[in-house]
């Protein structure tokens, strides 16, 4: 069982931390989407998700845009995703990085600071997300905006917050 979890401990470290970050501290993320677009707000996106990010709002349905990490990067379930290509720039430090969870936000301890930031009572299911459990923690907390987490073999980000987006001439090559 240790290599096992030797070899995720590393594939976690490998596609989280070595994200490409500029002198200012900002990573530039990508996304696929409609045409003519200035901003992604996660709510217009839950509205009007695709075939390919249902799956992913049935296990936890927080409104989020997703975003790749890398130009050419594929979504291992679908391929190459169509659409018009825009990029994003957002402080690495805003990002959590949900499977390392280094301020230990899933832990059970944790459901207690969750119901007082939330009003929920004891036992309710939103608390029973570990996702959302974070992510609300993540945000009232420290400000966080949004998630780094493996999909795949990739890196992908999730981010709660409106993004400004700058179209781009391709993403994928050729």
């Amino acid at each position: 069982m240790k290599p096992v979890l030797e070899g995720w401990r590393k594939f976690i470290k490998e596609h989280t931390e070595p994200l490409e970050v500029d002198d200012e501290g900002y990573v530039t993320l990508y996304h696929i989407g409609a045409q003519d677009l200035e901003e992604l707000d996660p709510d217009l996106a839950a509205r009007s998700r695709r075939n390919y990010s249902k799956a992913e709002f049935r296990t936890w349905d927080r409104p989020r845009v997703f975003f790749f990490t890398r130009p050419g990067q594929e979504d291992p379930g679908v391929g190459r995703l169509q659409g018009t290509p825009y990029a994003a720039k957002i402080k690495l430090d805003k990002l959590y990085p949900v499977n390392r969870d280094p301020l230990k936000l899933s832990y059970p301890e944790m459901r207690e600071k969750f119901r007082e930031i939330t009003g929920l009572h004891s036992y309710h299911p939103r608390e029973n997300n570990v996702y959302e459990r974070v992510a609300t923690l993540a945000e009232k907390l420290y400000n966080y905006e949004g998630f780094i987490y493996p999909h795949g073999d990739e890196v992908i980000v999730t981010i709660w917050k409106k993004t400004p987006v700058t179209r781009i001439d391709k993403f994928y090559g050729g």
